[in-house]
């Protein structure tokens, strides 16, 4: 019943009638033996007499093999004596007189009754039947006999006679079932289905009758009812219906069919073209041809390996596994065919491992590379502790049990050994373990580099001594702030990636913000999800500081999905919700900062150095509450918390100026003077424009008369000078306070007016809201706040709008932001309009200004 739908809908019964040719076309499944059984069984039921045949790659050397599969049955008193040697494949060729006697017995045939001479899968006919059926094609319109032929859509056969046979006929395509005949079929078999059932049914089968059918019956037999909640069975089982039927069409193929379809189901997609060729060992025609055949039965995947007996099947991926090797494949391409023979075969098979198992920790594949190591392990000639430190490190990016037990195991049986030491303290790290962390790395200098990065984190591997030879030792120092700015700068490196991000920090501190972004753009995104939240959450921060609040924002966003599926690492944590509230903070959204705060304040963020920053900006949202006491205690509470650790460059953590604000609001301008010069000279030291430029607002602010509005015309004569466009913007605002105050009202008014360009530029409307409002007090009577420019951009528009005015190309954009690379010309033109611009080279303008 099933394929009788197709038969009816193709109408091949009232076009099939004496004196004509038909052939049938379909791919493989799609019912053409079973349109030739209905057609056959229509025909007999009409008192109409049936002669049939099957063409077979086994017997298409055979001569007359069809001929004699059509007529052995036939009484051979009917048989002309020439056609003797066909019927009885004793003829040798197809000579004339054998193809007119067999000729004479289907019209002998026919004359009593119309006849109905059917052949399926003509392409693998043999050479003296083909001859006969295009002498029969060429002849049946005077004849009571109809001559209906199958053939596979895509299948050859280069005899000419197959053309003379094509050249006569009417030919009937059959398709693939639509997702409404499916449904009917599902129907039938299962009773009423719900849509997402019969959907299902149509994507584990495409539609093809064969697959339906053998699906439907597995389905019955397995009493699955046809619900929308029952439907994932059905990719289940398609699965698996779908492998038979691959397998049982293969198993009909010549020998060289069957090994490409071997061969290309090992190698997968885009196979190198010499492997498979050295695999298969057939010529390029010969494997041309069974690649095109495989191709167009569509067997491949797992189901074609399944079938083969294990032996076989490992041995093919020790071949593959030594051929890709031979012609420069990747480790990884090579040890996932190891992976499926037995442990001892080849010396290299080790160390291929080990390299793999490191290239897919490195690119978060926590699985595959715990796999592979175990794999690794059973080699005898691997280096167990380097396979066990790699699986504890694949295990600890996973946030698997059980990972600080491995690294120690692996350092402990080779304590020479500083990667396993180096990937041990990250496991400490982790487990918010960090005393041990010290005596681990030891006083090696490579160790010391990721001593610390530790030391960032964790009071208690702050190292007593660090070098300036790593970037890492940089940072160091530039948090300590016992290096310039400028020095800093010329020791960054990129050999790495803890070189580049310790050195985007660096360039971060020292307001070489661009090139920060750059560098932080070049880190490999494929990294564990530890790794790309910091890039992301180190991305904010440049933003942060240039005043670009909307792609800070959307950098953070992006980082919280990664620190959502990995929350081990405290420090990121805190530094992401720091800038999270900061942000909050800046678009006035009080409240909402005010729960990110709450919600990062545990005893695990209270540990990490990073905690200041929330301190710093919680002291910032309760001044803007007007609670200054309390406010004071939050900043102050960060100084000590940072008194922990040497660090003491206002560049990374500026305490003191609001702890200098919330003093003098409380009426202390003694001890807010000393806390704002303080900050004061440390920024001098440190000879960075942002970090000064905020030292000398808050000195000014806190400084009464002439020598305050001084401080505050240096404040903002510096910030010019710098990126930090938001900073600036706060530094007018004191400034045009201070001027009005001092009767200089045209002054003034140019402050506040930059200031509330800049501040909405930037994204703060908090700050825009109290540029306003001074100016207001200006008389300057009211004016509109800007709604067009940079302001009217969205965060991912931000995003995409900076790198291209940096010079990066539509893919570069797109595998930055991880976003399909068609959508970056759509969003650029949206930009484009926003700002007013024609394109990319004037893009830098635009944002810096209108």
């Amino acid at each position: 019943m099933e394929n009788r739908l197709k038969v009816w809908c193709a109408g091949i019964s009232d076009q099939v009638v004496p004196g004509t040719t038909t052939v049938l076309e379909g791919a493989p499944g799609t019912g053409k033996t079973a349109a030739l059984d209905d057609l056959a069984a229509r025909w007999e039921a009409s008192g109409r007499q049936v002669v049939r045949a099957r063409g077979s790659a086994l017997e298409s050397d055979l001569p007359f093999g069809i001929v004699a599969q059509l007529f052995d049955l036939v009484d051979p008193d009917l048989v002309p004596a020439e056609a003797l040697g066909a019927v009885q494949l004793t003829a040798a060729a197809p000579d004339f007189p054998v193809l007119h006697g067999v000729y004479r017995l289907v019209a002998a045939l026919g004359s009593r009754t119309s006849l109905l001479v059917v052949v399926d899968d003509v392409h693998w006919a043999d050479a003296a039947s083909l001859r006969w059926l295009a002498y029969l094609a060429l002849r049946v319109q005077r004849l009571p006999v109809a001559l209906v032929l199958s053939l596979g859509v895509g299948e050859r056969c280069d005899d000419p006679s197959f053309g003379e046979i094509m050249a006569a006929c009417q030919r009937i395509v059959l398709d693939n079932l639509t997702s409404a005949e499916v449904g009917l079929l599902v129907s039938g078999a299962l009773g009423e289905a719900a849509p997402e059932f019969v959907a299902a049914c149509c994507e584990a089968t495409g539609g093809n009758p064969l697959t339906v059918t053998r699906l439907l019956r597995a389905l019955a037999e397995d009493a699955v009812p046809p619900t929308a909640e029952a439907a994932w069975r059905v990719a289940q089982r398609g699965a698996e219906v779908a492998g038979e039927i691959m397998a049982a069409r293969l198993r009909r193929r010549p020998a060289a069919v069957v090994a490409a379809a071997h061969c290309l189901a090992a190698l997968g997609p885009s196979p190198h073209p010499g492997v498979l060729a050295e695999l298969t060992r057939l010529s390029p025609v010969e494997l041309a041809e069974a690649v095109r055949t495989v191709e167009l039965l569509g067997v491949a995947g797992p189901a074609v390996l399944d079938d083969m007996p294990a032996p076989a099947r490992a041995a093919l991926h020790l071949r593959a596994a030594r051929s890709l090797r031979a012609h420069g494949a990747s480790d990884r391409a090579v040890a996932d065919h190891l992976l499926e023979t037995s442990p001892g075969l080849e010396p290299w098979a080790g160390g291929v491992l080990d390299r793999a198992a490191q290239e897919a920790v490195n690119h978060g594949d926590t699985a595959g590379a715990a796999r592979l190591l175990w794999r690794a392990l059973r080699e005898p000639v691997a280096n167990p502790s380097r396979a066990l430190r790699l699986l504890g490190i694949a295990e600890l990016v996973g946030d698997l049990p059980g990972a600080t037990a491995r690294l120690r195991e692996a350092y402990q049986s080779d304590v020479d050994d500083v990667e396993s030491a180096i990937a041990l303290s990250y496991a400490l790290h982790a487990a918010g373990e960090p005393a041990e962390i010290r005596a681990v790395l030891g006083s090696s200098p490579c160790a010391q580099a990721h001593l610390a990065v530790h030391g960032l984190a964790w009071q208690e591997a702050v190292p007593s001594t660090v070098s300036l030879d790593s970037p890492a030792g940089v940072l160091h120092r530039v948090m300590v702030g016992d290096i310039r700015a400028s020095e800093a700068v010329r020791l960054v490196s990129t050999d790495g990636v803890l070189a580049s991000l310790a050195s985007a920090m660096t360039l971060n501190l020292a307001d070489s913000l661009d090139e920060a972004l750059a560098l932080l753009d070049e880190v490999d995104r494929g990294q564990a999800p530890v790794l790309r939240a910091l890039t992301n959450v180190m991305r904010a921060n440049v933003q942060r500081r240039k005043g670009d609040l909307a792609s800070a924002r959307a950098d953070l966003e992006t980082a919280g999905e990664h620190l959502r599926q990995d929350g081990r690492w405290h420090a990121v944590t805190a530094w992401h919700a720091a800038l999270l509230a900061d942000i909050l903070l800046e678009e006035g959204r009080l409240d909402e900062a005010a729960a990110v705060i709450a919600g990062a304040t545990t005893e695990d963020t209270r540990r990490v150095w990073s905690f200041g920053g929330v301190l710093t900006v919680r002291g910032r949202m309760l001044t803007a509450r007007g609670d200054d006491h309390e406010a004071l205690e939050a900043f102050l509470a960060a100084g000590r918390h940072c008194a922990a650790w040497p660090y003491r460059n206002p560049a990374a953590l500026s305490w003191r100026s609001g702890a200098a604000l919330a003093c003098a609001a409380m009426g202390d301008g003694e001890r807010a003077r000393d806390l704002a010069m303080e900050e004061v000279v440390l920024a001098r030291e440190w000879g960075a424009p942002r970090a000064l430029g905020m030292a000398l607002r808050a000195a000014g602010r806190v400084t009464a008369g002439a020598a305050g509005r001084t401080l505050l015309e240096e404040a903002v004569r510096v910030l010019r000078g710098s990126p930090a466009r938001l900073e600036l913007a706060r530094a007018l605002v004191d400034l045009g306070v201070v001027v009005r105050r001092q009767g200089d009202t045209a002054g003034a008014r140019v402050c506040l007016r930059d200031a509330v360009d800049l501040a909405q530029k930037c994204g703060s409307s908090a700050m825009a809201a109290r540029a306003y409002s001074e100016l207001v007090a200006t008389s300057a009577g009211p004016r509109r706040m800007r709604q067009t420019g940079p302001t009217a951009l969205t965060p991912v528009e931000h995003q995409v709008a900076e790198l291209a005015a940096r010079g990066r190309s539509d893919d570069e954009i797109a595998s930055t932001l991880l976003m399909p690379a068609e959508s970056v010309s759509g969003v650029l033109s949206g930009i484009y309009r926003k700002l007013g611009v024609s394109g990319r080279l004037q893009l830098a303008d635009a944002l810096l200004g209108e």
